[in-house]
């Protein structure tokens, strides 16, 4: 009797442990894997989907240490101005920055917030350049087009004007790295060494047309969109980065 019982004891514990194996076997087909935290590199305002474009020129070098500083600087200012906080610059956009940068950034009131996102893509080209020792003037031409969502089920999209963008800036101490080139829409390290802007206008358009603006009414790269505005019910998506920057960082 003793021993009957023993042997059936054993029978139903080999049976729970036979249901357990096969449920732990469906449950690693069944179960979805989790999904990735976002990774650093995607640290942008929520509302400000807005991709980044170089083009290439004779002016600026956008994979030596100027086009890296030059890049990683406008790029802050376009994301901190959207999120209207220094918060969202990449690391040591802050130390690379004017003092009254919090200022500056709140100066120009973004087209997109919260209620209504944007999507889009921005594009640079070096217009013309003054250098003097360790100072240097950098007149850049930007571009682009954007999405507003303005309802529901409605985007607005349109090319933005043409302008010229100023940033004046000094060498010294530690230098930026060169050839960052790379999948990620933003640095995950600190890409400015030790240079820093004594001077940015993010919007060089003055009551008199300059010489300036006219050169970047009229030398659109032609890999920006040229489409007249609309209203519909899906966004102009936005493009790649480019050159994009390394998924991981040395600094």
């Amino acid at each position: 009797m003793g021993q009957r019982r023993r042997h059936g004891l054993a029978a139903l514990a080999a049976a729970i442990l036979m249901m357990l194996v096969v449920s732990a076997c469906q449950g690693g087909v069944d179960t979805p894997a989790p999904e990735s935290a976002p990774a650093p590199t995607d640290h942008i305002p929520a509302a400000f989907d807005v991709t980044f474009r170089w083009v290439p020129g004779q002016v600026l070098d956008i994979s030596g240490q100027e086009g890296t500083f030059v890049r990683a600087f406008v790029e802050s200012f376009e994301l901190a101005n959207a999120g209207r906080s220094v918060q969202w610059g990449y690391r040591g956009f802050v130390d690379a920055s004017p003092s009254n940068i919090g200022q500056m950034i709140s100066v120009y009131p973004p087209e997109e917030s919260t209620a209504h996102p944007a999507l889009g893509t921005a594009f640079f080209t070096a217009l013309r350049r003054a250098d003097d020792a360790d100072w240097t003037r950098i007149v850049l031409c930007r571009y682009g087009y954007r999405s507003i969502k303005v309802d529901g089920h409605t985007w607005e999209s349109h090319i933005d004007a043409p302008r010229p963008v100023e940033i004046d800036f000094r060498r010294g101490g530690a230098v930026p790295p060169t050839n960052t080139r790379g999948t990620a829409r933003t640095p995950s390290g600190n890409v400015f060494g030790d240079w820093y802007v004594t001077r940015y206008d993010f919007a060089a358009v003055y009551p008199t047309t300059t010489d300036d603006e006219r050169a970047c009414a009229t030398s659109t790269p032609s890999e920006v969109l040229a489409r007249a505005s609309e209203r519909r019910r899906s966004p102009w998506p936005p493009m790649p980065p480019s050159p994009g920057w390394w998924s991981s960082s040395p600094l």
